[in-house]
């Protein structure tokens, strides 16, 4: 699954109990229903709507399901600084459903995976037979595997429309103000195609370089990327240096190699811009 989606934190209500997993920690603890409400809430900044209040208050009758808070890496574009720029949202969640299979002959439907958008709209849903998870119940799901199977495309298919709709102040197909030399309507499509995880890989990159300038690690993390002076313009008069935002393998079509990631040091210390050029 790409990097830009991770787990904040996962519910599982089995057994009339509720218990809760924090990120990819595979030691769960039981938890008051009312105290999950308030480790949601913190995590989200916000008290819960009314699908989410039902999603946390109700209880599986007769088997058990998780609940995994997922979020996806993306930009806010009101922040100017490219450092600070980028950062987990939540998207949705992650909800797998299953039954006592006692109840069940092999092979039929005994529960769903699903993804949900915060507002309660179904991303997709896929039916799980006993045969396709014979171990679901009573042990319900390992958490850290929370996007899975089927439910791996359905999640992207969330992601993508996180892209659309979720990134903090920006128009739509745009994730940075105007710079001047630069064209910055960044296709929302070019995001969705990884863009965003690369940004991200690039953002620490150059926080580690800005913490020890004389730490040569760090470049080998970014072998992958096109990394030259600016040539031309004021950029280059700067002393600027650019980095391709996709990987060489990634960039073949030179419309999708456009976007870049520019710093430079200067006042003693670095700063950074996201551009895409003409």
């Amino acid at each position: 699954m790409p990097s830009e989606f991770r787990s904040e934190g996962t519910v599982v209500q089995q057994n009339e109990k509720t218990y809760w997993f924090k990120e990819d920690d595979i030691n769960g603890e039981e938890v008051p229903t009312l105290h999950a409400i308030d480790l949601v809430e913190a995590i989200l900044g916000r008290k819960l709507n009314a699908f989410e209040s039902k999603l946390l208050m109700s209880r599986p009758f007769d088997g058990g399901a998780s609940i995994t808070i997922v979020s996806m890496l993306v930009m806010d574009a009101s922040e100017r600084n490219y450092l600070k720029s980028i950062k987990h949202v939540v998207i949705g969640y992650a909800i797998r459903r299953r039954e006592n299979k006692e109840n069940y002959h092999y092979g039929q439907i005994i529960g769903t995976d699903a993804f949900y958008d915060t507002n309660g709209n179904r991303v997709g849903e896929v039916k799980v037979t006993d045969k396709d998870d014979p171990g679901c119940y009573p042990d319900l799901l390992d958490p850290i595997d929370f996007i899975s199977g089927g439910l791996a495309g359905i999640i992207r298919n969330g992601g993508k429309a996180a892209v659309r709709g979720a990134i903090a102040g920006a128009e739509r197909g745009a994730v940075v103000g105007a710079e001047s030399g630069a064209i910055t309507g960044v296709g929302e499509g070019l995001l969705a195609r990884g863009a965003t995880g690369e940004l991200a890989k690039l953002a620490t990159f150059l926080e580690r370089v800005r913490a020890n300038p004389a730490d040569e690690a760090p470049w080998a993390d970014i072998t992958n990327h096109v990394v030259k002076k600016m040539e031309f313009g004021n950029y280059a008069k700067q002393g600027w240096i650019e980095i391709y935002v996709l990987e060489k393998s990634k960039a073949a079509a030179s419309w999708a190699n456009r976007m870049r990631v520019i710093f430079r040091v200067a006042n003693g210390d670095m700063e950074a811009k996201i551009v895409q050029m003409h």
